[in-house]
């Protein structure tokens, strides 16, 4: 055989070689093609509005990242625009896919881009139960001197937190009799109305300030009856805490303990600082707390963040201020934060407990706003729904990891989620327009700053 013929042998087995390969591409390309008009796009750009620090979320949205990749083969890229506003341009230009984001912003997205509401943020609160007495030496000294004696036991006490309660007052104090009240509140209020018949009252309690007027029973009883804490004392409280999980957060209105302000009425023609003007829990709920109390304020400012808000209540520079309030959970209780509220943005930067018991003890909060719904996750219009599918399930199996739970927790200060939908705002909306908030102007005023910056 000549050369010649063995290198053309060569050349047309390569040609057909080629064509095989050629053809291999174009059946994988069809196929790829039917993949992804099957499962939809495997690029899935996430977002944050902006409360989650730079340095985090590079951190903990890789881990996030890494393991929507591997367990689904959806490619995630996660970043933070400059404010919600641009977060909420991202979903209706398409230019993002999926936001985790406040409920203002998303009624606001839904409205003008049609933005879907899909997850909404689970975080969890560490609630203990006490017992109370009143104070005086004929009153009783232990749980024991409660046989057979009447307990006012609050209506909104459940589940274990309850059964911790119920099982130590069968053992030191057989024969106790429970009396009904439907909440904290009442239930020390009928310690103090009924002495001759009532001995103790069992509450809700959550660490707070020591001033504050939140926290439990007696303190909330203490805004509309001042000397409730003087006549009272805890008697009782159990060991363990219960961690209880919230789809809802508050605002709070704060002022200094020595400031004379103890009622909302104190803020008449007073300066008052807000967090921001688009902020649901340091403006808007707040300022319709404010307004169904008859107030009206005198200088208002806004100080453009929850930790610049209780820096300048507690500088004396407003005699009240509205910010973020929850609970605290258990990770801020065991690093000696003693509260969950915007407080603690400044109590962590202070070294020793002295200190932050000092700080505790001269900012108190007077007042907690009606419930706010925690941030939820929304996706844009026409987001494929096979997509969502895909992520939502591999979501769930992350918060399943221990790993899982620790990067959400960093990134959104949550430990979990529950499905949502839009309707659960209704409510939410009905507030916003009750405190005579214009929702579309205030975006079109935060959209005038993002072009703003965007040109500097």
């Amino acid at each position: 055989m000549s050369v010649q013929t063995t290198k053309g042998r060569i050349a047309l087995s390569l040609g057909w070689s080629l064509v095989a390969l050629v053809f291999a591409l174009f059946v994988w390309g069809l196929q790829r093609r039917a993949v992804l008009e099957t499962t939809g796009e495997s690029v899935v750009r996430m977002l944050f509005v902006p409360s989650v620090e730079q340095g985090t979320l590079v951190e903990r949205g890789d881990v996030f990242a890494r393991f929507i990749r591997e367990d689904s083969g959806l490619s995630l890229r996660t970043e933070v625009p400059t404010s919600y506003a641009a977060v909420i341009q991202a979903l209706g230009s398409g230019q993002a896919d999926v936001a985790w984001m406040p409920a203002f912003a998303y009624v606001l997205a839904n409205a003008r881009y049609g933005a879907e509401a899909k997850l909404q943020v689970v975080r969890s609160a560490e609630k203990f139960a006490i017992v109370v007495v009143r104070t005086g030496d004929d009153e009783p000294a232990s749980l024991e001197d409660l046989a057979g004696r009447e307990v006012a036991f609050p209506a909104t006490l459940r589940g274990d937190r309850r059964a911790q309660v119920v099982e130590r007052l069968d053992d030191a104090a057989p024969g106790w009799i429970e009396v009904p009240a439907p909440d904290d509140k009442s239930a020390v209020g009928q310690l103090l109305d009924r002495p001759i018949d009532v001995a103790a009252a069992v509450s809700s309690h959550v660490l707070s300030g020591p001033v504050d007027f939140v926290g439990d029973g007696r303190k909330e009883l203490e805004y509309d009856r001042p000397g409730t804490m003087r006549d009272t004392r805890v008697l009782y409280t159990t060991v363990e805490p219960v961690a209880e999980e919230k789809s809802v957060y508050h605002g709070c209105v704060m002022t200094r303990t020595d400031s004379g302000a103890r009622r909302l009425e104190d803020f008449n023609g007073r300066t008052f600082a807000f967090s921001d003007e688009t902020s649901t829990s340091g403006h808007i709920f707040p300022r319709l707390t404010l307004e169904r109390a008859g107030v009206q304020l005198g200088r208002v400012y806004y100080a453009g963040g929850h930790p610049n808000v209780v820096q300048a209540v507690w500088d004396g520079k407003a005699l009240g201020g509205a910010a973020f309030y929850s609970p605290p959970n258990r990770q801020q209780r065991e690093e000696g934060l003693f509260v969950g509220d915007a407080r603690y943005l400044l109590l962590r930067r202070m070294a020793d407990e002295a200190t932050r018991l000092a700080f505790l003890n001269e900012v108190r909060v007077l007042r907690l706003t009606d419930p706010i719904p925690n941030d939820l996750c929304a996706i844009r219009r026409d987001f494929p729904a096979v997509t969502w599918r895909r992520f939502e399930d591999s979501l769930m199996r992350f918060l399943d990891t221990e790993e899982g739970k620790a990067t959400f927790f960093d990134l959104l200060a949550a430990v979990g989620v529950t499905r949502s939908s839009d309707s659960q705002f209704d409510g939410f909306r009905a507030a916003v327009r009750a405190a005579g908030v214009s929702a579309e102007s205030l975006l079109e005023a935060e959209e005038s700053k993002l072009e703003g910056r965007k040109k500097s």
